[in-house]
């Protein structure tokens, strides 16, 4: 007879007891618990993951409700931690599961220790910036890591993707799932993104608009997160490397990554080569993310 509770019984006749094992063994974190990252920790939970890391530096406010897996209507605004109401999400699905909040941003030490300690990694980004910052340094340090985007680019258009960099086989760069541009003007410093927008006449605050964000669409995304998720860690078969959600469709797409990936190849597992740390020494990074969760505005705005 099993020794596992009975509440995995229908995860163990898909993928079997060594399946539901390896799950419990397995330690994640979520780098960023907003509308994609709670619907995803809700699916790891219910996984039967043996540890869940949350990582985000915002509080819920009341444009969260609509999409926040996990909030109530009587929790407080301004004073709930995200990352807090995931942790109470987590503990109320299945309170053996080792879970552990952090308040703190992507551009952190305590983070970026966070991301070499966990076996897989999620990130949960509006910005492409951090994606491609998160993508090098779970590269240099050969960490399994699964990104997420919704998006709705136009009015009618909808769905979203995600991107499984597994054991050096694909990442964000060698798929295209990047915007350079984005990535350069998250790493600009405050002068050179007054000087870029004087030259392209983008005003500042433009850059930074965000978009359309529901629950259904996110749900669906979080869900083909955790679904690579699952089969990678249990075996049923490899992660697809890149899946494109069309919902407005709708349909599904996938692709392959490719060859010679300076990230996936040239890099992978080799922190000293990569320095992944050196964005911890760029400090216009940390203290342009303070001045967001302040609601100041950016230098020539």
């Amino acid at each position: 007879m099993s020794d596992l509770p009975a509440r995995f019984d229908r995860n163990i006749r898909l993928f079997g007891e060594e399946g539901q094992r390896k799950l419990r063994a397995t330690s994640v974190a979520v780098i960023g618990v907003g509308g994609l990252g709670s619907p995803l920790v809700q699916h790891l939970a219910l996984l039967g993951v043996g540890s869940i890391t949350l990582v985000d530096d915002e509080e819920l406010d009341e444009t969260n409700r609509n999409r926040f897996v996990g909030a109530r209507n009587d929790d407080p605004v301004p004073g709930s931690p995200k990352v807090e109401l995931a942790a109470r999400l987590v503990r109320e699905i299945d309170p053996t599961i080792r879970v552990t909040p952090i308040r703190a941003s992507l551009i952190s030490e305590e983070v970026f220790a966070t991301v070499k300690q966990a076996d897989w990694i999620f990130g949960c980004f509006d910005e492409d910036g951090p994606r491609a910052i998160l993508n090098e340094l779970c590269a240099a340090y050969a960490k399994s890591y699964i990104d997420l985007a919704s998006d709705v680019p136009e009015e009618g258009v909808y769905g979203g993707r995600i991107c499984v960099a597994w054991q050096g086989g694909g990442c964000l760069h060698c798929l295209d799932a990047l915007d350079r541009r984005d990535v350069e003007l998250y790493l600009s410093t405050d002068a050179e993104k007054v000087g870029r927008a004087a030259i392209y006449g983008v005003p500042v605050e433009v850059l930074r608009e965000t978009g359309p964000s529901v629950s259904p669409i996110n749900g669906v995304v979080s869900a083909l997160a955790a679904t690579e998720f699952m089969v990678g860690v249990t075996g049923m078969r490899e992660p697809q490397r890149l899946i494109n959600y069309y919902g407005h469709v709708p349909k599904l797409t996938t692709a392959k990554p490719k060859p010679d990936c300076y990230y996936c190849e040239g890099i992978r597992g080799k922190p000293q080569d990569a320095d992944a740390e050196r964005f911890l020494r760029m400090p216009h990074l940390r203290e342009r993310r303070l001045r967001e969760r302040r609601g100041i505005s950016e230098p020539g705005e």
